[in-house]
């Protein structure tokens, strides 16, 4: 036994020795744990940086189609392959490819050190929304891997927007400039622009296809909807092809247009609806500048004004808290009112010099903070104070059976004749005029009042 043993050795060496090729050495692979995403080459830092960023922009769009991370094929795995001769900023490339198991889909890219490219973000999206797409081909050979189109762009951009801004409460939609402008973007544009225009998005573009989303996501048949738009082809015709993916949308494009215009209408406004009034912004400002430390060890704990900085910098881990901070009031100001912006501002430059270690200058900085924080309160109180007044004294009544008549006439009358609208003009302006007579009489009065002598 030992002879043969030695035997088979020796040939083995033989065949070694005369050149022969060595056996093919399978590659080290990093996978998930539904086996989904495998990732190959570069080393094992490189991959689970790959890994990690597939994973989170897989739930993501799991998030986003409201589905489960079971639910994938095990079969039809995500295979990214790092190349160390691709340069770091070039583009990766991918292809559809068949074997016994179906259709997948492979990915060659460059290794990522540190924060991943803005493309490569992008193409792990398009990948995810292909395979997607990929279920709904039959399994078989020959399947038609053409007839898959990429997925439309305003999609990718509202999935990317989902993964770098979690809570649309910190991002809200910014539509105002489009609504104050009267003319509402035309819906097909968004529709129709392909991924493969690699122009980047405009903030107004991602908005709008954030509002887009929103409008679909409100329907019963979201779920079937969004599976038929990752096979509908966009570049002809867009507005039935959404049609045909949303029947309840509607059969005619003016329905569909109007859904549209509604939906920018109202999603469009959400920073107002997010937004705090002056009072609320001052109750979170006196909140954060309060900071709540707690020492483990010792089990110290007190509260300190970001202005007693001399006592809570020895603090142990008063980086940390400082940097957390910062960030929160970052947050506040996106919400705040748009007359407290500076001052936020400068309570998280604040933090972020304290967080470095660098105390020159703070205490002027917030004393000055602390003077602009009161002029601002005392001038949104003059503010309400003024309203209030012009209610009470300058407006007209709304109670005035003048008033009543004229709106009713507004409700019932539409001004489709000039000579209607001729009238009702001469109506609003005369009830103007005398509204402002009674007011005139009335402070009169109640001068008269006041200077009569008290008996």
């Amino acid at each position: 036994m030992r002879s043969a043993l030695v035997i088979l050795v020796n040939l083995l060496l033989g065949v070694l020795a005369v050149g022969a090729d060595p056996l093919p050495v399978r590659p080290v692979q990093t996978f998930d744990h539904a086996r989904q995403l495998l990732v190959q080459g570069g080393n094992f830092t490189q991959r689970s940086a790959v890994l990690h960023l597939a994973q989170n922009l897989r739930e993501t769009v799991l998030k986003a189609f409201g589905l489960r991370v079971e639910s994938y094929p095990i079969a039809r795995p995500l295979v990214f392959t790092l190349r160390a001769d691709f340069p770091r900023d070039s583009q990766p490339r991918y292809e559809v490819v068949e074997d016994p198991g179906g259709l997948k889909v492979q990915i060659q890219l460059a290794p990522l050190d540190g924060e991943p490219p803005l493309g490569v973000e992008r193409t792990v999206l398009v990948l995810l929304l292909t395979e997607l797409a990929l279920r709904n081909v039959p399994p078989v050979a020959g399947a038609d891997r053409a007839a898959i189109p990429y997925p439309p762009r305003w999609l990718v951009d509202v999935l990317l927007h989902k993964h770098h801004d979690v809570s649309p409460v910190l991002s809200p939609v910014r539509l105002r400039g489009v609504l104050d402008a009267g003319k509402i973007p035309a819906l097909e544009p968004l529709l129709g622009r392909p991924e493969t225009d690699w122009a980047v998005s405009s903030d107004e573009d991602v908005d709008l296809a954030r509002t887009l989303f929103w409008m679909l996501s409100n329907r019963d048949d979201f779920k079937k909807g969004l599976t038929r738009l990752l096979n509908a082809d966009f570049s002809r015709q867009p507005l039935q092809a959404l049609q045909r993916c949303f029947p309840s949308l509607g059969r005619s494009e003016a329905e569909l247009q109007k859904e549209w215009t509604l939906a920018v209408a109202s999603y469009g406004t959400q920073q107002e609806v997010v937004s705090l009034d002056g009072p609320q912004t001052e109750i979170q400002i006196q909140r954060l500048c309060q900071l709540d430390l707690h020492e483990p060890e010792s089990g110290r704990h007190f509260v300190a004004g970001l202005e007693q900085f001399s006592d809570y910098l020895r603090f142990p881990g008063i980086t940390g808290v400082l940097n957390a901070r910062q960030v929160e009031w970052k947050a506040l100001r996106e919400r705040c009112h748009f007359m407290y912006a500076g001052v936020i501002e400068t309570y998280a430059e604040v933090c972020r010099s304290l967080a470095q270690g660098s105390t020159r200058g703070v205490t002027s900085r917030l004393q000055a903070a602390t003077l602009e924080r009161e002029s601002i309160a005392a001038r949104l109180d003059r503010i309400h104070d003024h309203l209030n007044w012009f209610q009470a004294v300058a407006a007209p009544r709304m109670d005035s059976p003048r008033i009543r008549e004229f709106y009713r006439l507004l409700n019932v009358e539409t001004p489709v004749s000039p000579a209607v609208s001729q009238a009702l003009d001469r109506a609003e302006k005369r009830m103007k005029e005398e509204a402002e007579r009674e007011d005139i009489a009335r402070v009169l009065d109640e001068a008269k009042d006041r200077r009569a002598p008290r008996k």
